[in-house]
């Protein structure tokens, strides 16, 4: 009796494990669509390509560099995109992967606004009898941003029986701060539909 019982325990412990296993498969992103109308990791793709490749055939970048000699724009990126969606997304992910990009391929150079306060601290510690002077790092040698990407990301939703269609529209702008005049401008926007599922009986 104990050994059936021990037995039936085994196979019951066996059971419950294989029941726990977790799948996992790997999502290329390349190719990867979005689930439904919500906003979705392949929109973030088609923003940032988008964006990127119009600030390429735009020509403002190429003209600031041959009337300065060749440097690159100093820019800084707004804390976030103003979000006037109905969802809640990270809408600094979408401007920090469009200045990933444009960094990569030498478009411009940015101001890191959120690494302020650090390097003013550590220029402050530097600045003690802690460290040696001739190699500390000097104070008054902060790039100003010269330009300012921000943007704006809206959305219109109709929900009709149990189709959810989403129209979303990303718009950014590059303006200079000195004078505020906007360089350059441009607008991603796409529209999707998602139908939900009946449950048979």
């Amino acid at each position: 009796m104990r050994r059936s019982l021990a037995l039936f325990c085994c196979a019951a412990l066996l059971f419950l494990v294989g029941c726990s296993r977790q799948e996992t498969r790997e999502i290329d992103l390349a190719t990867d669509t979005a689930e439904d109308a919500d906003f979705a990791s392949a929109d973030l793709f088609r923003i940032t390509d988008g964006m990127v490749g119009s600030m390429q055939a735009n020509g403002f970048l190429q003209a600031y560099r041959a009337t300065h000699a060749g440097e690159k724009p100093v820019m800084l990126l707004a804390q976030s995109l103003l979000n006037k969606t109905d969802e809640h997304i990270d809408t600094r992910l979408i401007l920090e992967k469009i200045r990933t990009q444009m960094i990569k391929q030498g478009m411009a150079d940015f101001v890191d606004d959120q690494a302020f306060d650090m390097a003013l601290d550590q220029l402050n510690m530097q600045a003690t009898d802690l460290y040696d002077n001739a190699k500390a790092a000097r104070i008054g040698n902060f790039v100003g941003a010269k330009y300012v990407l921000r943007g704006t990301i809206t959305n219109i939703r109709k929900i009709d029986g149990r189709e959810n269609i989403n129209y979303q529209n990303v718009t950014l702008d590059i303006f200079e701060v000195e004078t505020l005049l906007i360089k350059w401008t441009d607008e991603v926007e796409y529209k999707r539909a998602s139908t939900k599922g009946t449950i048979r009986r």
